[in-house]
């Protein structure tokens, strides 16, 4: 983020912007714009929750509705604008450190680094926005960062794709709707690199179906625990931020672990996570071309229709708890290879916008979309005795009973 602000105070645009930047906010030199834009770096998920994004699928499960789980960040952190418990808490814990007056903060980088930290969105007509893209966009030191820490700590060939380059070919630009972050097209293949090693970390590494099938498994067990209260918002104290850090996954796993329960399939789901016992666990499939075969099954009477995305609804998933006599877990990919959020592309020949978006010239970029659809979307487990020597039993079974889900989902009874 530092190297990327660097390069923003380099553009041709950057005396206009500095002006309205200086104006709005009284930060009055470029070194305290790349301070500022470090600082929020760092900041910017300092409220994650132990085991990061999977206890906040937890929560939402726990919470059921979507009204609901935004009822409960907002009961939890007294923040009602975010929609990710993370986002919520972090304003929360930066609004605090901010403050301290043992920082040697200058009040100008003060109050521009609370509202990055506390307002969700920021307009593109407000300079600091250009400091949220930094951090929050299609390319930016986030994705950068960790596409590569993951892909190296994790044994694969990822990461090679050429950081500094894309951290220089940024630049600070301006159309109609504002202020925006535009990318050299002479870095058009970084990107490319960038975003392809982003897809196949997500489906090599966060997608692999060893690892799905633990995040499952933890996921029911971090709701049991905030059923039976042996996990609450109390737990979670803000106003204590030492005590809040000490809440991580240490913290967790010891909850977890000594969690009783007097039911049978949470006992076989702790069995598989702490002990490998995986006899009583089933994943219906592992790879792609079986995830294909199974779901031609179920639509084989009408194959031009689309399999429906039956892991969207908690009622699919009580129908086949009940209906298969086993314990169904169901765990959707929310993963988008790209948003919707455009990347323009800049000149540095002429110094301004090309009039064109990475996705408009990238055919790489523009089809992990569509290369993406061809992956499984969500993934079943079923906990039972010895489920996985019953697996021709148990998917004869889930074929079966997701035509007919699948059926009455397209035709309901009047």
């Amino acid at each position: 983020a530092g190297m990327m602000a660097e390069n923003l105070t380099k553009s041709r645009k950057w005396g206009i912007y500095f002006d309205v930047l200086k104006e709005k906010t009284r930060i009055d030199s470029e070194d305290k714009f790349i301070q500022l834009s470090r600082l929020y770096a760092l900041l910017h998920d300092i409220g994650h929750f132990p085991l990061s994004h999977l206890f906040e699928y937890a929560l939402r499960n726990w919470a059921g509705s979507t009204e609901n789980y935004l009822r409960t960040i907002k009961e939890w952190t007294g923040f009602g604008n975010f929609e990710k418990p993370h986002e919520a808490f972090g304003a929360l814990i930066a609004e605090k450190i901010i403050e301290d007056k043992n920082l040697k903060f200058s009040k100008p980088i003060r109050g521009a680094l609370l509202r990055l930290t506390t307002e969700k969105d920021i307009p593109s007509t407000d300079p600091l926005s250009v400091v949220k893209s930094i951090v929050d966009s299609e390319i930016d030191a986030d994705r950068i960062d960790f596409v590569q820490r993951d892909g190296l700590l994790a044994g694969g060939e990822y990461g090679h794709y050429d950081i500094r380059r894309l951290c220089d070919s940024v630049f600070i630009e301006q159309d109609e709707s504002g202020w925006l972050i535009a990318y050299s097209e002479k870095a058009l293949t970084s990107m490319e690199a960038l975003l392809l090693d982003r897809y196949r970390t997500y489906l090599w590494i966060h997608f692999h179906h060893q690892v799905i099938s633990t995040n499952i498994l933890v996921r029911f067990l971090i709701k049991k625990a905030l059923e039976l209260k042996i996990i609450t918002k109390e737990h979670f104290n803000p106003e204590n931020v030492k005590e809040f850090s000490l809440k991580d996954d240490v913290w967790l796993w010891n909850i977890l672990r000594n969690m009783e329960v007097d039911d049978k399939f949470t006992e076989m789901i702790q069995e598989a996570v702490f002990y490998r016992e995986k006899k009583n666990i089933l994943n219906l499939w592992k790879t792609r071309p079986y995830y294909h075969v199974l779901q031609r099954r179920v639509t084989k009477e009408a194959p031009g229709i689309v399999p429906l995305i039956f892991a969207k609804t908690d009622s699919y998933q009580g129908y086949l708890s009940g209906q298969m006599e086993a314990q169904a877990l169901i765990f959707i990919l929310e993963f988008e290879p790209l948003s919707d959020r455009p990347t323009n592309l800049y000149s540095e020949a002429r110094k301004r916008l090309t009039g064109k978006s990475l996705f408009g010239v990238s055919k790489l970029v523009a089809d992990l979309e569509e290369i993406w659809g061809e992956e499984p979307q969500y993934f079943v487990l079923l906990v039972d005795n010895d489920a996985r020597k019953r697996r021709r039993e148990f998917r004869e079974k889930w074929v079966r009973l997701t035509k007919d889900w699948r059926d009455w989902i397209l035709s309901p009874p009047s």
